[in-house]
């Protein structure tokens, strides 16, 4: 990983960014997104982090800065963007979830993503998941640490509906590029695997993408969908990039939409999220620098089920009665 902590030029060019997006991580995007296109220094260097070629990391990482140091327009110019990695593997968690809710009697369902980026995580019951690597890259590696059923059935899903300020699409080459940037140039099965979703889209069912954010497209969203099943919101380290009163208005809303209408919440963020009062910040979990999922069931408040990987690598659940 590239250390920007002590660079001048990266701390310079992060001041200007708006605070919810003030993170190191952008400015390594717009790196690789640099090396995507072409860039004659750049690019030799992220293909051969691709494929496990670099051996001296250090040379490797100054050079990268170098680039930074002596050409900072090419990633101030970009720097209007937002880290949108979308991350396909926690739909493997997702997937659990949503199979277990679709056993309480729910077998149709309405999926609305919030945070959408360019969709995947809709089509979260089109992977496989297994334990193990079967080189498929549409498979998601996943352990689950509890007991989870995974030859549950999965519901049919009507409608699915992703909410964005910023979508992308994955038809169009900037924005596949994005994703691609967004990604550690280090983890090759991501990149093949975001190749292979690239690959299978348009065989996959049709989604509807609102621009906007949740509090304006929220509602939206919902009316979209079939009414006669039931709509599950999803939310998976988005709230970070919310402002601190929109992350609070987001969690009343949830609360509120799931106490009187056919809805239910699963939501995937950091337990740190100060303004979430259901945040386990003090719990073993959160030591670990897991992720906690928190479901919020029809008439029912916010539950812990349990926690999981940031990118859906492993769960355990511990899902109330």
């Amino acid at each position: 990983m590239i250390t920007l902590e002590k660079d001048r030029v990266a701390q310079e060019l992060l001041a200007g960014v708006r605070r919810e997006q003030r993170n190191p991580m952008l400015v390594l995007a717009t790196l690789h997104l640099a090396a995507l296109r072409g860039h004659p220094v750049l690019t030799p260097i992220y293909l051969d982090a691709r494929h496990g070629l670099i051996s001296d990391h250090v040379k490797a990482a100054r050079d990268v800065i170098g680039v930074l140091n002596h050409e900072p327009e090419l990633v101030r110019s970009e720097l209007h963007r937002s880290t949108q990695t979308n991350e396909p593997g926690r739909s493997a968690v997702f997937q659990a979830l949503i199979a277990l809710i679709a056993q309480r009697g729910h077998p149709s369902i309405n999926v609305v993503d919030v945070g959408t980026s360019a969709g995947i995580n809709l089509h979260f019951d089109q992977f496989s998941v297994r334990e193990h690597d079967d080189g498929d890259p549409l498979t998601l590696i996943c352990h689950d640490r509890t007991p989870v059923d995974r030859s549950l059935a999965s519901p049919e899903v009507p409608s699915r509906i992703g909410i964005d300020p910023s979508p992308l699409d994955l038809a169009e080459r900037e924005d596949r590029l994005w994703l691609q940037a967004c990604l550690w140039p280090e983890e090759p099965r991501r990149m093949d695997r975001l190749d292979a979703i690239v690959a299978q889209r348009r065989s996959w069912p049709a989604t509807t993408v609102l621009r906007g954010s949740a509090a304006q497209r929220l509602g939206d969203a919902i009316a979209l969908g079939d009414p006669s099943s039931l709509t599950v919101v999803l939310n998976s380290y988005v709230a970070a990039y919310f402002s601190e009163e929109d992350q609070t208005a987001f969690f009343e809303d949830m609360v509120e939409r799931c106490a009187h209408e056919n809805v239910v919440w699963i939501s995937l963020e950091s337990p740190y999220m100060v303004n979430w009062p259901t945040s386990s910040r003090s719990s073993e979990g959160a030591k670990t620098g897991a992720t906690q999922v928190l479901v919020t069931l029809p008439g029912e408040a916010p539950r812990d089920w349990g926690w999981c990987h940031h990118h859906g690598l492993w769960t355990r659940l511990a899902v109330p009665d």
